[in-house]
């Protein structure tokens, strides 16, 4: 623990998840501003005490700093910088486990337990996890804005600078009335991080954290790629510098990486979706061009659509091929086009999965509009559809009114079914990872309800039973 640090409280433990910083200044900014508003209010002559901000590289399988085990024990609130990659990263959860264990102790002890657990909405959740969802933390007295979009819209749009500000405000308050009033008794010995529980454990089936980044499959796009179970470290190494945030969770190498879980009612006869085709309705720059004008979202072709510039500049396709690889599928890309009820047709047979990824641009497209309207008209009870929506690019924003508009008058059916299937407007490469997921997991469950599993190839059939006569 450094010298500095003696006989001054931690206010402040700042818990955040990697892939929420990556690419992205706005997270370190609100650090800056929360410490410093903290510091004015109670007087220290160093911001650099009042609150903590990890920044060092933990690769898998190492332990915590002394320094970061130091600021745990004895930090006495929690700022947990909530989003879908937050709640999915290991490391994360090590450090909400850590504090929350010594909220129980105080607790244990007939302290009193003051709630320094203080969960801010960085991206907004779909569903809320159990940890935070036990908490009943009440958001709306931080803004309204705030409680439907997250802190990151605050920061993004300059019109929302005095909600900032509010926000701000009130949270350094809240801090300082909790460190000072309710103090939270510092624990004494620092546990080794495999001996902290992870307060966030993986739901079945579920996706790897989206803090590890994952290599796209090899063999290029447009053709079938096995997808690994699981991706190696030197890869994670390739695409991550070292001290470049925190990694989170480790990966296993292929070989001892579990498969993912099949429904009890399959057994070793029989096969079930293995598969996946991602349909991109997206086009070309050329193409596009008719319609809008930033066109730096595009390329020479429908497989260069990168929906999440400037924060990550991944096409399309690689990030869903990405998802299928950890699922453990074997993934294809293909356009749209006039043949969408012929591959939803061979799909269905075969019990492989099918995913629409579409460009709300491209949907006004007449060529596009028509294939996706004969899609709708299918109503496909076991494929989905998942549309971006960049908060980044400022052209679909303004105009995004009229392109939902176009969107329901194409998708009938679906916006009528309202179906756990058909996704819009995903605003982050996090929200893609997380919805692509369930979409997945939800036409698997539907695949092995309403059709029939195909046998194993080579399986032979039995035959009927058949009683002799007396």
């Amino acid at each position: 623990m450094p010298d500095s640090w003696s006989g001054l409280p931690l206010y402040f433990f700042f818990s955040y998840a990697r892939a929420d910083s990556r690419d992205d200044p706005l997270l370190e900014q609100f650090f800056r501003d929360l410490r410093a508003e903290v510091r004015r209010r109670v007087g220290h002559p160093s911001a650099d005490s009042v609150g903590f901000l990890d920044q060092s590289s933990i690769q898998p399988g190492e332990a915590w700093s002394a320094e970061l085990g130091a600021a745990l024990s004895r930090c006495r609130t929690f700022v947990a910088m909530c989003s879908p990659s937050f709640f999915a990263s290991e490391y994360c959860g090590r450090e909400w486990g850590m504090f929350d264990g010594r909220l129980h102790a105080a607790s244990a002890a007939g302290r009193v337990c003051p709630p320094a657990l203080l969960p801010v909405i960085w991206t907004p959740l779909r569903v809320l996890p159990e940890p935070l969802a036990r908490l009943q933390y009440d958001h709306s007295g931080l803004g309204d804005t705030y409680a439907q979009f997250g802190l990151r819209y605050l920061l993004r749009l300059k019109r929302n600078h005095d909600e900032y500000q509010e926000f701000l405000l009130t949270l350094a308050v809240r801090i300082v009335d909790l460190a000072e009033d309710s103090p939270l008794v510092p624990q004494r010995e620092i546990p080794a991080l495999h001996q902290v529980p992870n307060a966030f454990p993986p739901l079945a089936g579920s996706a790897p954290p989206p803090d590890e980044e994952d290599l796209p499959p090899a063999g290029g796009l447009g053709t079938d790629v096995p997808s690994p179970p699981g991706m190696d470290g030197a890869a994670d190494e390739a695409l991550e510098p070292e001290g470049e945030g925190r990694p989170q969770a480790s990966t296993s190498p292929p070989e001892t990486s579990p498969p993912g879980p099949l429904p009890p009612a399959l057994g070793p006869g029989v096969r079930g979706p293995g598969r996946i085709t991602f349909v991109l309705a997206s086009t070309s720059a050329e193409e596009i061009a008719a319609l809008r004008r930033q066109l730096d979202y595009y390329g020479s072709s429908f497989e260069e659509w990168m929906p999440y510039r400037p924060s990550n500049p991944l096409r399309a396709c690689v990030l869903a091929q990405m998802v299928a690889a950890r699922q453990g599928l074997v993934s294809n890309i293909v356009p749209l086009d006039s043949g969408v009820s012929d591959l939803l047709e061979r799909s269905s047979l075969r019990n492989e999965i099918v995913v629409l990824v579409v460009d709300m641009w491209a949907a006004k497209l007449e060529s596009y509009r028509q294939a996706l309207v004969a899609y709708d008209g299918r109503n496909e009870p076991t494929s989905g559809v998942l549309v971006p929506l960049n908060p980044d690019d400022v052209e679909t924003h303004a105009n995004s009114e009229h392109l939902t508009e176009v969107l329901a008058s194409i998708f009938r059916n679906n916006f009528i079914r309202q179906d756990k299937l058909f996704r819009m407007n995903i605003r982050t490469f996090e929200e893609f990872d997380l919805a692509l997921v369930q979409i997945i997991a939800e036409s698997q469950a539907r695949i092995f309800e309403y059709r029939q599993v195909l046998r194993r190839t080579g399986t032979k059939s039995r035959r009927p039973p058949r009683l002799d006569a007396p």
